[in-house]
C-alpha cells in the first residue's frame, strides 16, 4: 500500500465513504436537459450523483438539487456573465461563472430587504476548490485530528512514508490545502500553505482507522440515516435489479446501531423482516428464517393485530416461494382469519391473500383449477 497524492475533492470524498454513494436520480438530470436545457458540468453532475444526499452536502454550503439550479447573465461592461447559481449557505447564494475555464464561484448576496441579490467575484475560488473546502470542513469534524508544523512536519511524513516534495498546494481555493492519503494507516495527511510562499505551513493528519479495521467497519463513516437512505436506494430504488449482499450488509449495520441504542421494539421488527427478505433473495433460507423468527417473536409480544396479520402475509410467501405448501397456506390462513374477524371491509388486503397464493402456485406450475378458482 502506499500514500495517494493531490487528490482531487471527488476521489478523497469517496475514499472517506469507501465507496458509497447517494446522490441525484439520473432521470432528473435528463428531465432538466430535455425540459430546460441544463447541461451541467461534469464535476457538479459527479458530485451530485454521487453524493448530494450525504452529510457532506449538508453543512454550511449546501449544492442545490437540479431542479433548483437555474442560470442567467449578468451585464458588464464588455460583455454578460453567464451564471448558474448551484447552492446556498446561510445568507449568500453560490454561482458558478460557466465562461470560466475552471468555472470560478461566484457569491450572491442577498440585500437587507431581502429584494435582491448582488453578485460579486469570489478571489478566485473555483469549483473543484470549493468542493475540496467543502471536504475538508467535513473531514476534520467527523474526527480527531493531529496539527503539525515546523520540523514535526518531516517527522510525521516520514512515519506515514510520504515526501514531502510529492505533496503539492491546491488552486482553486484560498484556503490552498494538498488532500492526500496514507493507505495503510488509513489516515488523511492535508497539507495547509502559505497562499503567497507555497510553504506547506501546518499538516493535518486525520486517522479513519487502518484498512483492515476499515474492512470491517466499512460504514464508519455513515450515520444511521445515511445508511437508512443508501438501503432504501438499492432495495426500493433499484428493485429490479437490487444487490442483495449490499443491501444485507447496509441493514445489519443499521441493525447493529439501532440495537446498541436501544430503539422501539416493532420498529427494530420491521429491520429483521427486511434482513430476513434480503437473505431469502440471497437463497439462504435457514439464516431467512432466523431473522424471521426474531421480527415474529415481537410482532406476537406487540398485540399489534395488522403488524401480525402482515407477518403471515409475508411467511406464507415465504414459505410458497420455497415450495413448503403446508406451511405455507397455514400462514395465509391464519392471516386471513385475522383479517376476516378484525379487518373485513378490507378487501384489498383479503384479496392480496387469495392473489399471493394465486401467483407463487402459478408460478410452481401448480392445479390451474386451483389457480382459477383463488384468482375468481
Amino acid at each position: 500500500m502506499a500514500v495517494l497524492y493531490n487528490l482531487e475533492p471527488l476521489a478523497a470524498i469517496s475514499l472517506f465513504y469507501d465507496g458509497e454513494k447517494n446522490g441525484v436520480w439520473e432521470g432528473d438530470f435528463i428531465k432538466n436537459e430535455k425540459k430546460r436545457g441544463l447541461c451541467l458540468p461534469p464535476l457538479l453532475r459527479e458530485y451530485l450523483e454521487n453524493y448530494a444526499y450525504l452529510e457532506i452536502n449538508r453543512g454550511q454550503i449546501v449544492f442545490f438539487h437540479p431542479d433548483q439550479i437555474r442560470e442567467f447573465n449578468i451585464p458588464i461592461d464588455n460583455g454578460d456573465v453567464h451564471i448558474m447559481t448551484i447552492g446556498r449557505a446561510e445568507n449568500f447564494f453560490v454561482g458558478i461563472e460557466l465562461d470560466t475555464d475552471e468555472l470560478d464561484i461566484s457569491i450572491g448576496e442577498i440585500d437587507e430587504e431581502n429584494r435582491s441579490i448582488m453578485w460579486g467575484p469570489s478571489d478566485g475560488i473555483t469549483l473543484a476548490g470549493l468542493l475540496r473546502v467543502m471536504f475538508v470542513s467535513m473531514l476534520f469534524k467527523s474526527s480527531d485530528k493531529f496539527v503539525y508544523s515546523g520540523a514535526e512536519i518531516d517527522a510525521v511524513l516520514k512515519n506515514h512514508g510520504a515526501a514531502r516534495e510529492n505533496i503539492l498546494p491546491s488552486e482553486g481555493s484560498t484556503q490552498h490545502t494538498s488532500l492526500n492519503f496514507d493507505e495503510e494507516n488509513g489516515a488523511f495527511l492535508v497539507g495547509e500553505y502559505d497562499p503567497s510562499a507555497e510553504k506547506m505551513l501546518y499538516l493535518h493528519v486525520v486517522p479513519r482507522k487502518t484498512y483492515e479495521q476499515r474492512k470491517a467497519e466499512r460504514f464508519a463513516s455513515l450515520s444511521l440515516d445515511e445508511l437508512n437512505a443508501l438501503f432504501d436506494k438499492e432495495f426500493y430504488g433499484n428493485a429490479l435489479h437490487c444487490d442483495f449482499s449490499h443491501a444485507l450488509e447496509l441493514k445489519l449495520e443499521i441493525i447493529k446501531r439501532l440495537e446498541s441504542s436501544g430503539a422501539e421494539q416493532l420498529e427494530l421488527a420491521e429491520h429483521y423482516k427486511l434482513a430476513g427478505r434480503c437473505l431469502w433473495a440471497l437463497n439462504r433460507l435457514d439464516k431467512a428464517v432466523e431473522w424471521y423468527d426474531k421480527a415474529g417473536a415481537i410482532i406476537k409480544n406487540s398485540g399489534n393485530i395488522e403488524k401480525l396479520a402482515e407477518y403471515y402475509h409475508t411467511m406464507g410467501n415465504f414459505y410458497a416461494d420455497t415450495r413448503q405448501w403446508e406451511k405455507s397456506d397455514e400462514l395465509y390462513d391464519k392471516e386471513m382469519a385475522l383479517r376476516l374477524e378484525h379487518f373485513p371491509d378490507d378487501v384489498y388486503k383479503l384479496g392480496m391473500v387469495y392473489q399471493s397464493r394465486a401467483q407463487f402456485l402459478n408460478d410452481a406450475d401448480g392445479d390451474p383449477e386451483r389457480v382459477i378458482e383463488l384468482c375468481n
